[in-house]
């Protein structure tokens, strides 16, 4: 079936952009400013803004989950906020739990109904070049590092991290309990951390992933998720939201401003289906597939160390 989402406003790079979009079986065919000269059935989007659906961090989903607990926070922690997309996070003590974490998180995903990423967060002790090569083999490519106010940054052999990522950089991304940190060792702790990366050239993001929050286009880029999602583009998936256009604050340099805490779209659709309506979900098991990353880093610009 193909059809045409007219007068769209597009949030892309932050800026608003007119625009219309051909899809034709589930995929973004052609866009352009107008469309009116082509004959289709047409949705006007006029009153609304249109932005890519959102990929979130997930921390909660956990293999002890029964069905109606998973599916009572993937409903309300990320489908009703407009999320199409989950980065969700397996717990790793060290190098013998990988496998068998991973293998139960995957299980626990075959429910999901919106597409999803598989990481893992372990201590930073137990960061060693070993089990980055055994990350590579299961298809791991976003390690959280959970760093204690007592670990020693500059104690890990980085430079044998970097020798086992060779060919297929695994993204680093700093985790730290909030709660445990002032905000001053904090601070401290994300430079240090960033000096090191940039130091050993390693593909890592420089701050805290908060979930449930909307991952940045940056960020995205740099985990290697971006274009594939969190874009509108030809070619692409039919991954969008519509938030009602008079309840987004426009800042004076005319970006929008939408509070992702307060602010639910009106309609989210993941895969040309509609699964959230006004805050009604469509909930249906087993529908998103698993994504894998292929390279970290690919889109990000050029002068950007990885």
């Amino acid at each position: 079936m193909s059809y045409i989402l007219d007068s769209a406003r597009l949030l892309k790079s932050d800026r608003i952009q007119k625009t219309s979009l051909l899809i034709n079986q589930n995929r973004i065919e052609f866009m352009r400013q107008t469309m009116e000269n082509i004959r289709y059935m047409r949705m006007d989007l006029s009153p609304y803004l249109l932005t890519p659906g959102h990929v979130m961090v997930d921390f909660s989903l956990h293999s002890s989950l029964q069905f109606h607990g998973f599916k009572h926070l993937i409903t309300n922690r990320y489908i009703k906020k407009g999320c199409t997309t989950v980065v969700t996070v397996a717990n790793v003590n060290n190098e013998n739990d990988l496998l068998s974490s991973v293998k139960e998180k995957r299980q626990l995903m075959i429910n999901s109904p919106i597409d999803y990423y598989i990481g893992i967060k372990l201590p930073f002790k137990s960061l060693t070049p070993s089990l980055i090569r055994k990350c590579k083999r299961y298809n791991i490519s976003v390690i959280f590092v959970d760093i204690e106010e007592y670990d020693n940054l500059l104690s890990k052999s980085w430079g044998w991290i970097r020798d086992a990522m060779f060919s297929n950089p695994i993204t680093l991304v700093p985790y730290l309990n909030e709660e445990t940190y002032s905000l001053i060792k904090k601070q401290k702790t994300l430079q240090i951390w960033d000096k090191i990366m940039n130091e050993h050239r390693l593909s890592s993001i420089p701050m805290i992933l908060k979930e449930g929050e909307p991952i940045s286009r940056d960020v995205l880029m740099r985990l290697g998720i971006y274009p594939i999602k969190g874009d509108l583009h030809v070619g692409g998936q039919v991954n969008y939201n519509l938030y009602q256009y008079d309840e987004v604050h426009n800042l004076s340099d005319g970006r929008p401003s939408i509070d992702f805490d307060k602010t639910y779209p009106v309609i989210t659709t993941h895969q040309g289906k509609l699964i959230q309506v006004n805050g009604m979900v469509s909930f249906i098991p087993g529908i998103g597939e698993e994504c894998f990353i292929s390279i970290s880093g690919r889109f990000i610009p050029q002068s950007v160390t990885i």
